[in-house]
């Protein structure tokens, strides 16, 4: 009986990281239409999230970052008072920063993950 519990927690285990796994892939195929479905979503919270969804861990993602920040500067990061918008240039620096004498479109993508980051939590405050 324990050996019947043991499996099916197992099964139901396996099954729910699968079904969570395609829940979180990009609902478009290509890269135009990546960056186009980011760039019509409504809330930066949203662009942030299909970004995660749709990112691929190569120089694209920089394009959908590029997305990200058109929809949370005209939706949330458009309040910010002088001083917060040059923290928060400061911050897309940095994330830029590390990257900039690399060769090879994974730095391209971990700059832009950092940069979507950033704005995510910019935007959390406004």
């Amino acid at each position: 009986m324990r050996r019947l519990l043991v499996i099916a927690f197992a099964i139901c285990s396996c099954s729910q990281i699968e079904s969570s796994a395609g829940a979180r892939r990009c609902p478009v195929i290509g890269g135009d239409a990546r960056v186009l479905l980011i760039a019509r979503a409504p809330a930066c919270k949203k662009a942030v999230r299909l970004f995660n969804r749709c990112a691929i861990g190569a120089s694209l993602d920089g394009r959908l970052a590029l997305s990200v920040m058109k929809v949370c500067e005209k939706t949330s990061l458009y309040r910010m008072s002088a001083k917060e918008r040059e923290a928060y240039n400061a911050a897309i620096d940095a994330c830029n920063a590390p990257y900039v004498m690399k060769r090879g479109t994974i730095y391209r993508s971990v700059a832009a993950h950092c940069r979507v980051d950033v704005m995510a939590e910019y935007a959390k405050r406004h």
